[in-house]
């Protein structure tokens, strides 16, 4: 990795293994005891492992949206699921692709629960396209990502 140190390349790989070992941990664990156990590991890493203000809330958003992943693949009612997706709000977001996978999970997730009210839902694709459209042009990223966008906004008919 450029322009990083060996000691935040440790770091990272550390954070990265105790994560992958969880998540297989878990697999079967309802929401309730997969939500307990990552915010434990967060704790844990944020005390021992991690050491820089980027790292910190870099981990945070990844327990976030692990959780939110989680959250949507256990088809959580609203109280739950749209705290996890409140958080992500408030951490931001990594990358593009996290934001575009997040806008995707939620509008899904308003399909399968048509007495939620999809505004917010269309608001975070139209935000997520925004996003995308400001890629250079030539990225293969922004092409796939804006053609999948539209095949799931056919989809969800958001």
């Amino acid at each position: 990795m450029k322009g990083v140190s060996k000691a935040a390349q440790h770091r990272s790989l550390e954070a990265a293994r105790a994560f992958d070992q969880l998540i297989v941990a878990t697999r079967d664990d309802s929401f309730e005891v997969l939500e307990a156990r990552y915010k434990a590991l967060e704790r844990q890493l944020l005390r021992s492992l991690v050491k820089t203000d980027f790292e910190r809330k870099e981990l945070r958003r990844r327990i976030a949206e692990r959780l939110f992943t989680e959250a949507f693949g256990h088809d959580c009612p609203w109280p739950v699921f749209g705290r996890t997706l409140r958080r992500i709000h408030r951490l931001g977001y990594s990358n593009v692709e996290r934001r575009y996978h997040v806008a995707c999970l939620y509008a899904m997730w308003c399909e399968r629960h048509p007495e939620h009210a999809p505004r917010e839902a269309r608001r975070l694709l139209d935000n997520t396209e925004w996003h995308l459209l400001r890629l250079p042009r030539s990225s293969q990223l922004r092409q796939g990502l804006l053609e999948a966008l539209s095949k799931k906004r056919r989809e969800t008919g958001l």
